[in-house]
C-alpha cells in the first residue's frame, strides 16, 4: 500500500470564484482562500464533506471508485451501506434493493447488517463492561469524527471504542467466507463499499487502527443510483434480506445508542455540535457519561454529502422498514465467537492511532510557545469579526498563518477600510 495519504474530498479550481463559504463551515480550518481561489491544506483536511455542501459553485467534489474497477477481480462482492435503503420508495423492499444491486454484476451482495449487529452486540456485553475503559466511551464508525479526534482532540483517542466499523466487520468477514466457500485466493476477491460518506472513501484508502482495510473500493450512492433504479422492476429470484430493526436504524442519528439499550448515553450529529461536545469532555465534564454516538453528519448517516435523498425523508422511510423485520437474536455462543473475533484482532483496532500536531504552530515547543505569544500581539491589533475576506476563517487563523509564513500578502481589509475611513474624516 502506498504511504501517500489520499483524500476524497477534492476541489476544482476551475469552478472556484473564491466566495469564502466553505471557510466557515470546515471544521478543522483546512481550507484558505488565496489568490481568489480556496486552498485545502491536506494535513487538517478530514473529508467530512462539509464544503462539498455549502459550495454554491460544486467547487468540491468527491473522488470516488466505479465500476470498472470490479474488473481486477476474479470475483465482487457489494457491501450497500444500511442507508441506501431510505433513499428508495418505502414500496421497494429492501430484498428489491438488494437484487437489484446484484444484477448490476456483483457475483454476491453482503447486508452491512453483520457488522452492525456484530457492534451493538460487543459493545452493549462486552466493551462497556470491561474493565479498565475509559469513559465516555466515543464511537468509532464514523471516520470523520475519529479524524477529527486526531487532530482536534488528540487526549480523547483512548476514548474511542477500539472496535472495527460495520462496514470492515461484514467485509472481513465476506471475503474469508468467500474465500473457505469458493476457493478462492482473498486476493482475487473484491469487496465493494456503496457509500453515503466522503470519510469512508478516504478511511478505506489510509485506514486508521489497522493495517490494511479488507474493503477495496468505495462507490458513491449517487453514482450508482441510477444503476439500481434501472435493474429494479422483475422481482423474480429475489435475495432474501437479513436485516435486523437495531441494524436498520443505524444510519440514523441516536440509532446506535438506542440499539445498546442504555439510559445514560449521549447522542450527537453534526460536525460543529460533535466539536462542542467533544470540548466538554475535554474538560472532564461528562466523565458520567457512558457512551457518546458522534455522527459528523447531520440526521446520521442518512445526511451523508453522497446520498441522493433528504435525510428526514430517508429517516421515515428507514423507519417504516424498520418495523417490518425482527429485532437480533444472539446467543450465549455468539457473544463468545465475537469476543474471540475481537481479542484475536479480527475485528478490533489493532494499531494505535497517532495524534496529528497539525494544529501547533511549530514542533519545536518553545518556537511554538513564542509563536502563540506574537499571534496574541497580533490579535490585539485586529477586529475580532472572523467575516473571512482575508482569506482565512478566523482572526486568529490570519494572525497564525502570518506567524507560520504561510501568508506573507496579509492584509486585513476591515483594518485598512477602518484606516481609510479615519484619515478621510
Amino acid at each position: 500500500m502506498s504511504n501517500e495519504y489520499s483524500h476524497s474530498v477534492i476541489l476544482r479550481e476551475d469552478r472556484c470564484i473564491g466566495c469564502t463559504s466553505c471557510l466557515k463551515v470546515c471544521p478543522t480550518e483546512a481550507i484558505r482562500v488565496r489568490d481568489g481561489k480556496a486552498k485545502i491544506i491536506s494535513d487538517r483536511c478530514i473529508d467530512c464533506g462539509e464544503c462539498i455542501r455549502i459550495c454554491p459553485n460544486h467547487a468540491k467534489s468527491a473522488i470516488t471508485d466505479d465500476l470498472n474497477m470490479m474488473k481486477k477481480f476474479k470475483y465482487n462482492i457489494a457491501i450497500p451501506s444500511l442507508t441506501i435503503y431510505g433513499q428508495f420508495p418505502s414500496n421497494i423492499s429492501i430484498s428489491q434493493i438488494l437484487t437489484s444491486i446484484k444484477r448490476i454484476g456483483f457475483d454476491e451482495v453482503v447486508e452491512d447488517t453483520i457488522g452492525a449487529d456484530i457492534s451493538i452486540f460487543l459493545i452493549k456485553e462486552y466493551l462497556l463492561k470491561k474493565p479498565g475503559m475509559e469513559f465516555p466511551l466515543i464511537n468509532s464508525s464514523c471516520p470523520a469524527i475519529i479524524r477529527l479526534i486526531q487532530i482536534r482532540f488528540p487526549d480523547l483517542i483512548p476514548n474511542i471504542i477500539t472496535i472495527e466499523t460495520p462496514v470492515e466487520i461484514t467485509a472481513r468477514i465476506a471475503k474469508t467466507e468467500v474465500a473457505k466457500r469458493k476457493g478462492i485466493d482473498i486476493k482475487d476477491i473484491g469487496v465493494f463499499f456503496i457509500t453515503p460518506c466522503t470519510a469512508r472513501v478516504t478511511s478505506i484508502r489510509n485506514p486508521l487502527g489497522i493495517t490494511e482495510s479488507y474493503v477495496n473500493g468505495a462507490i458513491s450512492i449517487k453514482d450508482i443510483y441510477g444503476e439500481i433504479v434501472r435493474n429494479l422492476g422483475d422481482n423474480n429470484n429475489l435475495i432474501k434480506g437479513i436485516s435486523t430493526r437495531e441494524s436498520i436504524l443505524w444510519p440514523i442519528a441516536g440509532g446506535q445508542a438506542s440499539a445498546l439499550g442504555i439510559e445514560n448515553y449521549l447522542a450527537v450529529d453534526g460536525i460543529h455540535d460533535v466539536i462542542k461536545v467533544l470540548e466538554e469532555v475535554e474538560l472532564g465534564k461528562l466523565e458520567d457519561i457512558d457512551f457518546i454516538e458522534c455522527s459528523a453528519c447531520t440526521g446520521g448517516c442518512v445526511g451523508g454529502p453522497l446520498v441522493i435523498q433528504n435525510s428526514f425523508i430517508a429517516k421515515n422511510r428507514l423507519m417504516k422498514h424498520a418495523k417490518k423485520v425482527d429485532i437480533s437474536k444472539y446467543t450465549k455462543e455468539d457473544l463468545d465467537r465475537f469476543i474471540k473475533m475481537y481479542e484475536d484482532g479480527f475485528i478490533r483496532l489493532t494499531e494505535k492511532i497517532e495524534p496529528k500536531s497539525v494544529m501547533r504552530l511549530d514542533k519545536d515547543l518553545s518556537k511554538s510557545i513564542h509563536k502563540m505569544e506574537l499571534v496574541t500581539e497580533i490579535l490585539k491589533n485586529l477586529p475580532g469579526l472572523d467575516c473571512g475576506i482575508c482569506g482565512s476563517p478566523t482572526c486568529r487563523a490570519f494572525a497564525e498563518d502570518i506567524v507560520k509564513g504561510e501568508n506573507k500578502k496579509a492584509v486585513c481589509m476591515i483594518k485598512t477600510m477602518n484606516g481609510f475611513k479615519s484619515k478621510n474624516l
